[in-house]
């Protein structure tokens, strides 16, 4: 059976899970980047699935879940409600969120809109403004078939194993060209950086070493319950790159926010 949940004004979602609700432990969220799915995360879940209950989004349009009819533009105030909505309909709670690139934008958004349902938030790859780079937009625009190629050789490491970077291009696209394009707009809209210090819940930014997509977050520009680890040898794409350490983060602050 595949996992789909009915969601008010984003349709049906479908959703990864794996794991149980466990007594000394929060639930985990996991929300992916533009353009991708929750597949990118089976490694996080995998890793997830002992200690707790996790469960990964494919927001409307990404991954098996089809765009919401009638959907406005995407936005990530948007795609902040589906997040909410699914975490609703499967009965989550108070759960911790862990959000790659544009997810991270999504996390820091139902942070501040549901700081009681919101434990913490593990933030991969992120920033409070996100850059797009004019050579991301024109691959997508206008070689669209080529973007996973131009990823792995963009975003991963250079360290990245030559088997990884094999196995990202094979995956494949997880969006149209047209909701990629979308979520690249929704991205450029957004700017969370006045709002940073508003999160009152225990924020770790993970951040790969050799990422050259998004700039590491200037820790002055950080409240004080948010922490920074720079990974090494990790480039942009921490969820398949580096899914031990974003499983411990997140498993140790389910355990610590419960």
């Amino acid at each position: 059976m595949v996992p789909f949940a009915r969601a008010p004004h984003a349709g049906r979602l479908h959703y990864a899970e794996r794991g149980e609700r466990r007594a000394s432990s929060l639930p985990v969220l996991l929300i992916h980047g533009a353009g991708a799915s929750s597949a990118i995360w089976m490694m996080v879940l995998a890793r997830l699935s002992r200690p707790t209950r996790a469960v990964a989004i494919d927001l409307p349009g990404h991954g098996p879940s089809p765009p919401a009819e009638g959907a406005k533009p995407a936005s990530i105030a948007g795609y902040r409600e589906a997040t909410g909505a699914l975490a609703a309909a499967l009965c989550l709670g108070r759960s911790v969120l862990v959000g790659h690139s544009m997810g991270a934008l999504v996390a820091l958004e139902a942070a501040l809109a549901w700081p009681d349902k919101v434990a913490a938030l593990v933030l991969c790859g992120a920033a409070a403004r996100l850059p797009v780079p004019s050579e991301l937009l024109a691959v997508v625009r206008d070689e669209h078939a080529r973007f996973p190629e131009w990823l792995a050789e963009h975003a991963l490491s250079p360290a990245a194993k030559p088997g990884l970077r094999r196995a990202f291009v094979a995956a494949g696209l997880a969006a149209t060209r047209d909701t990629i394009l979308a979520d690249y707009a929704a991205i450029a809209a957004c700017d969370l950086g006045a709002r940073l210090k508003q999160v009152a819940c225990p924020v770790a930014w993970l951040h790969g070493a050799d990422d050259r997509i998004v700039p590491a977050p200037a820790v002055d520009d950080l409240g004080r319950h948010h922490a920074l680890a720079v990974i090494p040898n990790a480039g942009h794409i921490l969820p398949i790159e580096a899914p031990a350490v974003i499983a411990a983060t997140a498993q140790r602050l389910a355990a610590q926010t419960n």
